[in-house]
């Protein structure tokens, strides 16, 4: 489907490093568990990745039949000794994702997805999504966190001023990962490619040591050869995302994070 799957690969080893908003908030999980708390608890429940926040919340609340659905067999094993359940029994379907949810139609009462968007090439978007939506059942819900370009990408300059100013730690390294490759002016020709975008960030702040060295540390978050289809305007896109649903009321991101005025947490539900 695309090869985007295989950044997993290149990040598993270091994930531990990386925090909200690149992986769910107490926040998001909190919204989701209102939710989740009124579903029949021996109703089907599937995940969009391996998403460990996710995993550990269905299992908390008591849900017996969970799905993982994951193209890398190898990232949710691994994943499994990051769970704080890691024994709990779990379904685990491989493949990519629009091949096999076309095999559950109408088989789940919530799909849960974190960021899934930019793995998904943009041509295959509008099978993606209808593939999800013919798997959730009436009444149903397709939970999802998404990354949008309401606003104008973040000019380096922008950038370089303001990581000047912060101390140099994992939370920074987090920070510049998401605002310097998620959301700057490098994104103008609608793809993210991190090798390429890490050399033109040397090459841009390469008078700065304290700079160079935080490029070097946000490799821990979001390392080279890895590739995400982000960049076009939310406006172009947002009709064949939202399209399927009676519902789709969403949540902002809080003003502390870096992707403020970009991230939604999305409630679609199927009428």
């Amino acid at each position: 489907m695309t090869k985007v799957h295989n950044n997993f690969m290149s990040i598993s080893d270091n994930w531990k490093y990386v925090l909200p908003p690149s992986r769910p908030s107490e926040m998001e999980l909190q919204r989701i568990r209102s939710i989740l708390s009124c579903i029949d608890k021996k109703a089907n429940i599937a995940i969009l990745g391996s998403t460990v926040e996710y995993r550990d919340l269905l299992k908390e609340i008591g849900f017996d039949t969970i799905y993982v659905f994951d193209k890398n067999r190898a990232f949710y094993e691994l994943s499994k000794t990051w769970c704080a359940y890691p024994t709990y029994e779990e379904i685990f379907v491989e493949g990519d994702w629009i091949e096999t949810l076309h095999k559950y139609n109408s088989a789940f009462a919530v799909i849960l997805s974190d960021l899934t968007m930019g793995n998904i090439e943009y041509s295959l978007r509008s099978d993606f999504y209808s593939s999800i939506y013919k798997a959730i059942k009436t009444g149903g819900f397709f939970i999802d966190k998404v990354l949008t370009n309401d606003l104008p990408f973040v000019p380096l300059a922008s950038i370089k001023n303001k990581y000047l100013q912060l101390p140099l730690n994992i939370l920074t390294a987090n920070h510049f990962s998401c605002e310097a490759l998620f959301c700057s002016e490098l994104l103008n020709n609608e793809e993210i490619d991190t090798t390429a975008f890490y050399n033109t960030l040397r090459c841009e702040f390469n008078q700065s040591t304290k700079l160079m060295k935080l490029i070097e540390l946000s490799h821990l978050i979001t390392p080279e050869n890895c590739l995400w289809h982000y960049g076009k305007s939310w406006h172009i896109l947002e009709d064949s995302y939202i399209s399927f649903y009676d519902e789709s009321p969403f949540f902002l991101e809080s003003s502390g994070s870096p992707y403020y005025g970009r991230l939604k947490h999305y409630f679609h539900k199927k009428g």
